[in-house]
């Protein structure tokens, strides 16, 4: 008696699995070893490039339209509506520091206002990324931020 050699087309169900789940250890293993600090950069760059030219002028403007800001004020308010001032709203995500915050006006030890950020870790004082750091003095930024 002779047996037909059946002829198989496509995968099977296990193969299929199989193949999905190199696939997905293969992903896991890129993505384990992915430079997320382009992350970083790219909130670095927007600092530097963005923000610090941009937001001085937008708070001057402001200050000339409705008023001027108190220590402690945050810079939310350039976001809202004015009441009797002819004020047009700024986009919030340009007056957030790199870790998702909106800026606030603080003094330096002399009384001079400047734009400031706690850090990472929202508080005063710190080290490395959690230092505080005024948004329009570059002298004041962190070896990071440099």
């Amino acid at each position: 008696m002779k047996i037909k050699k059946i002829k198989r087309n496509g995968l099977t169900l296990f193969e299929l699995a199989l193949v999905l789940l190199v696939l997905g250890i293969i992903i896991g293993i890129v993505y384990a070893n992915l430079d997320i600090g382009v992350v970083d950069k790219a909130k670095v760059l927007k600092v530097k490039q963005i923000q610090s030219k941009q937001v001085p002028i937008l708070l001057q403007q402001f200050e000339d339209i409705v008023g001027s800001l108190n220590e402690g004020d945050s810079l939310e308010l350039l976001t809202k509506k004015q009441e009797n001032a002819n004020w047009d709203p700024v986009d919030e995500e340009l007056l957030k520091d790199p870790w998702n915050r909106f800026y606030f006006i603080c003094s330096d030890p002399s009384g001079q206002q400047h734009i400031c950020s706690y850090g990472k870790d929202g508080n005063p004082g710190g080290e490395g990324e959690n230092s505080d750091f005024y948004l329009d003095d570059k002298a004041s930024w962190p070896s990071w931020l440099k």
